[in-house]
């Protein structure tokens, strides 16, 4: 378990590590108008590789991990990238028609290679080999091409000060990756009877996944698309650069959650205590990451990003706590009420964070600014984390008789 744990939490920090390098070099070079449109286009490109994502990450590790045929694990990874293809494909032209509405005219192409970049991601094939255990396939086909395009473009932008190439480069060599994956672990045959009809029908048919996942990705990536309306340009660098420790500590968090997620749910296991492992590993990760992100996120982010980009205490303070929220989410939601069945509470749980946690934003951002923004989102969380904690509380004490992987105990 902790060799497993090593392997898949320990590649995305590597990749996170790069991303981190390149940042204080972005602020530095570009200033804060490419700096703001990074972060928009980072933004619509997280929803949009969501959305691309039609719920694969979090429906097919369990569906590949209770499959021991491999010519059917390959299908199910056929019909994956091309239902995802598909819709990143109708998703850039919706995102250019976003981007022209969000103020980032003068950084647009910037702001555009960024959204096409991000939504890429949508088409990795890293969930499929957390489903196989094959650890070592997302450090070669995922993490070092994105690493080789953070670190590679670092010349290049100190020679040129141009801020898209490094959008650029990480969209075409994260979009290589994928397809050196296919040539690798995928057959012709695998992908036969895919036609147009086939691949819509298939998207139909995902829409209970790709609903949860949607919901709630749409509202973990919209603070600053929110902010950016709600706070003036100096609150909005001030958020941005709190929400970039933000962001990198959920890569540990996903990293995390996709290591225990295939684990969780192997057939066979004793799914009651790993569950629970699974709950307190990622609620010990959320408490230190609120920790970190309160007392050194200011320092850190004005020595990384310069005093002028700096985050304030406040701002760090909310963002530590949504971490933590979404760290217990990570596992309530995925490791406990999907196998048992109850995408529906993931739903609305989502929904009801959503509901709850924009108009939080808005407000609270509009009054205070950069600390208003993030304490919304908090509120948001904490909704969608006492729903969660609800219902599996009541599947403890009354087990049902629908979740086909264990029954959860009392």
């Amino acid at each position: 378990m902790i060799k497993r744990i090593a392997a898949f939490a320990g590649l995305p920090l590597l990749a996170s590590l790069a991303s981190f390098i390149l940042l204080p070099i972005i602020a530095r070079v570009g200033g804060a108008p490419a700096w703001n449109s990074l972060a928009v286009g980072q933004a619509v490109g997280a929803i949009a590789a969501i959305v691309i994502g039609l719920g694969w990450p979090l429906t097919g590790p369990a569906a590949v991990a209770s499959q021991s045929d491999p010519i059917t694990r390959r299908r199910l990874y056929a019909t994956s990238f091309v239902t995802r293809f598909f819709v990143f494909v109708c998703a850039i032209p919706l995102m250019a028609a976003a981007l022209s509405f969000t103020g980032v005219r003068e950084q647009f192409w910037v702001a555009f290679l960024m959204a096409c970049a991000q939504a890429a991601a949508g088409l990795t094939p890293a969930w499929y080999c957390i489903a196989t255990g094959h650890a070592g396939r997302i450090a070669k086909y995922d993490v070092i091409p994105r690493m080789v395009a953070t670190l590679g473009v670092i010349p290049l932008l100190f020679a040129t000060g141009e801020i898209f190439l490094y959008p650029l480069a990480l969209l075409l060599l994260g979009l290589a990756g994928t397809l050196w994956f296919n040539k690798d672990h995928a057959e012709r045959t695998d992908f036969h009877g895919l036609t147009p009809r086939a691949v819509i029908r298939e998207i139909w048919e995902l829409r209970g996944g790709a609903g949860v996942t949607v919901a709630a990705g749409a509202y973990a990536s919209t603070p600053v698309l929110v902010v950016q309306f709600a706070a003036s340009t100096s609150g909005l660098a001030a958020f941005v650069s709190a929400e970039k420790l933000y962001r990198i500590g959920q890569l540990a968090t996903a990293a995390l959650g996709n290591s225990l997620q295939g684990w969780v749910n192997e057939f066979g296991s004793d799914h009651k205590e790993r569950r629970r492992f699974s709950l307190l590993a990622l609620s010990v990760l959320g408490a230190a990451g609120w920790l970190i992100l309160a007392l050194l996120g200011p320092w850190a982010s004005a020595t990384i990003f310069g005093s002028a980009l700096a985050a304030d205490f406040w701002t760090c303070f909310w963002f530590g706590l949504s971490f933590l929220l979404v760290c217990i989410t990570t596992s309530t939601g995925a490791h406990w009420l999907v196998p048992a069945k109850q995408m529906r509470v993931v739903f609305s749980s989502t929904i009801a964070g959503a509901i709850v946690g924009l108009p939080a934003m808005v407000i609270l951002a509009h009054l205070m600014g950069g600390p208003g923004g993030a304490l919304g989102l908090a509120v948001g969380e904490i909704a969608v984390t006492l729903i969660q904690l609800r219902a599996i509380i009541r599947l403890m004490r009354e087990p049902s008789p629908k979740d086909r992987t264990e029954e959860i105990p009392s």
